[in-house]
């Protein structure tokens, strides 16, 4: 692009940093502004539970200086709020009424917490975690109560309670399924992970269904589904998320439960495309960091050139410490098909999981639970498709030798 071209991404998380940082790099010359409503540069949405827990302030989470968005020559727009895309113009109208224009614009708004439609979800001390404002609200809350209770044993529900446990509350999981983490783990895995959690004085309560949140004098009780009661001072709500397509909506952009892009991530509208929790591609959205950050590297070339370049999905892919316990989950870890293999090793005692999904020899999914040890390299054999059918029996060894294996490829 040319140096008088102007490039607008709504959003500063995860996607909008990422794809504003590489177009400066690639293209000196061309203009970025991101803008976004809220009154903080970018920070990692995991670290918010050090704000929660009062281990750092929220300035002490930004990954980036504003020296470096001035050197990198990246104009972030804090507390502006983008009502509408005027397509056909090229603008982009914010709520002080003022318009900017663009050559290309990035959609990178994100998404909001989901709340399910449960009875007494307005209760007092009710929340959800999803921005800054949250975690320092929460944080206040929390010292007046004493007990706490999550909604949702998912990967953000898990942190919360395990944030909360550290700020001395006696925390109860409410989990709907009937293992935790369903998606990234297995019954073997999730009954393990459960037991390590309710050694950190965690209380966990699978299958189970909140049906109503009843404020009371003494604080809150939840209702379950099965006239069971739990009582808690302060409730979290972790049920997921939902995209934020109200702007892309209102503005004519095509949209399903996300803003719908293409194998290009370009939208229905010419010159707009979408990268993060906002976008779905192929009826899917990935909701995770991995997905966002390769959406928006492939966004961002496509909009400096006209050779276009192709998304093809991601390989589900999470990394990251549960309860400070470093949980790996990659691909296809809960396989239908019966022809798919798998591989396990188990050792309760030390809280250490580890399986393998094979196709014909081809690794297509695994957990790594309680251990990060071997895991770089399994993530390289799963992206190289390497065959390791001659060491099924030993790769899951503590002592493997994974140079062996990379003589196969």
């Amino acid at each position: 692009m040319d140096k008088s071209s102007n490039i607008i991404i709504v959003g500063n998380g995860v996607a909008g940093v990422t794809a504003a940082r590489l177009i400066k790099e690639k293209s000196p010359k061309t203009n970025v502004d991101v803008y976004t409503d809220e009154p903080h540069n970018y920070y990692p949405r995991p670290r918010l539970y050090e704000v929660m827990s009062g281990q750092a302030q929220p300035q002490d989470v930004y990954l980036f200086s504003e020296q470096w968005y001035k050197t990198k020559g990246i104009n972030v727009h804090l507390n502006k709020k983008v009502t509408e895309i005027k397509t056909k113009q090229k603008q982009i109208l914010l709520d002080d009424q003022t318009t900017a224009k663009y050559d290309k614009l990035l959609l990178a708004n994100g998404a909001h917490p989901f709340i399910p439609p449960i009875k007494g979800v307005e209760t007092k001390g009710v929340y959800t975690l999803r921005y800054m404002q949250d975690a320092l609200t929460i944080k206040e809350y929390a010292k007046t109560t004493k007990k706490a209770v999550v909604i949702g044993g998912g990967l953000l529900g898990l942190e919360f309670a395990y944030c909360l446990r550290k700020l001395g509350q006696h925390v109860t999981v409410l989990e709907m399924h009937q293992r935790l983490l369903p998606r990234q783990l297995d019954q073997d895995g999730a009954t393990i992970l459960k037991s390590k959690i309710e050694s950190t004085g965690i209380n966990v309560v699978l299958d189970a269904k909140t049906a109503e949140i009843q404020g009371k004098k003494t604080g809150t009780e939840i209702l379950l589904d099965n006239n069971q009661t739990i009582s808690g001072d302060l409730v979290l709500l972790s049920a997921g998320i939902r995209p934020n397509t109200n702007l892309a909506s209102t503005s004519g952009i095509k949209v399903n439960k996300g803003v719908i892009v293409n194998n290009h991530l370009q939208t229905s509208a010419n010159d707009v495309y979408a990268a993060g929790d906002i976008a779905e591609f192929e009826s899917k959205i990935y909701g995770i960091i991995p997905a966002a950050i390769q959406q928006a590297n492939i966004a961002a070339t496509n909009m400096l050139t006209t050779q276009q370049i192709n998304y093809e999905g991601t390989i589900p892919s999470n990394t990251l410490k549960i309860v400070g316990i470093d949980l790996t989950s990659i691909g296809n870890v809960n396989p239908d098909d019966k022809k798919l293999e798998e591989l396990k090793k188990a050792d309760p005692k030390k809280g250490i999981y580890k399986k393998l999904v094979l196709d014909n020899g081809v690794i297509v999914g695994a957990i790594f639970l309680g251990t990060t040890k071997g895991v770089t390299s399994i993530t390289n054999l799963i992206n190289q498709k390497t065959d390791i059918t001659k060491y099924k029996k030993t790769i899951l060894d503590e002592d493997f030798d994974y140079k062996k294996v990379a003589s196969l490829t």
